[in-house]
């Protein structure tokens, strides 16, 4: 994405915040980063909106299946088809990712994502997420994997933070120092 590209995705998110902000739950940014993937790995669905052949009608038909299907807030209706009127279909993607962001940034929302070598029960998330809780400030929003290869332990990482507590870390740093 080029800078002009980024700037005005960066503009209709913008837009869209300043006037529903206000309504949107934290549950709403999950849903923005699944629209943002739903866009940029259905190229075709982004073609068909450009097309001039179909109606209005259709294609609002198609954005309101869209809005349902990802559960996304029905604000987000106007949006989209105003970039459809806009002929710039091909930003949405970026506008729901930017839109993801402008809306952690508002609601103070820190994401984390937390790798297991297993699946964690309810109480051991809650533990997580105190843990987490205690640590910064802000609300929490942490998706959770589940990585087989991560042996015996807990990965919880963001683009500012990592901590690990697993066999694979403990074994890291015994190569480590081992090595050294």
């Amino acid at each position: 994405m080029d800078r002009s590209q980024r700037f005005l995705a960066r503009r209709y998110a913008q837009a869209f915040l300043n006037v529903h902000f206000a309504t949107l739950k934290v549950e709403d940014l999950g849903r923005f980063e699944r629209g943002e993937q739903y866009f940029r790995t259905h190229q075709g669905a982004i073609f068909l909106m450009d097309l001039s052949l179909l109606s209005r009608e259709t294609k609002e038909k198609a954005v309101q299946d869209l809005v349902e299907k990802f559960g996304l807030p029905t604000s987000i209706f106007k949006l989209i088809m105003l970039v459809v009127s806009h002929h710039r279909t091909s930003l949405l993607g970026f506008i729901f990712h930017e839109l993801a962001d402008a809306f952690k940034e508002q609601a103070q929302i820190i994401t984390f994502t937390v790798q297991s070598s297993q699946p964690l029960s309810t109480l051991e998330r809650s533990i997580i997420e105190n843990f987490l809780q205690d640590q910064l400030e802000g609300q929490l929003f942490c998706q959770y994997e589940v990585t087989p290869t991560l042996i015996a332990g807990v990965r919880i990482f963001n683009e500012q933070y990592l901590w690990e507590y697993s066999a694979q870390a403990q074994l890291r740093a015994l190569a480590h120092s081992v090595r050294h």
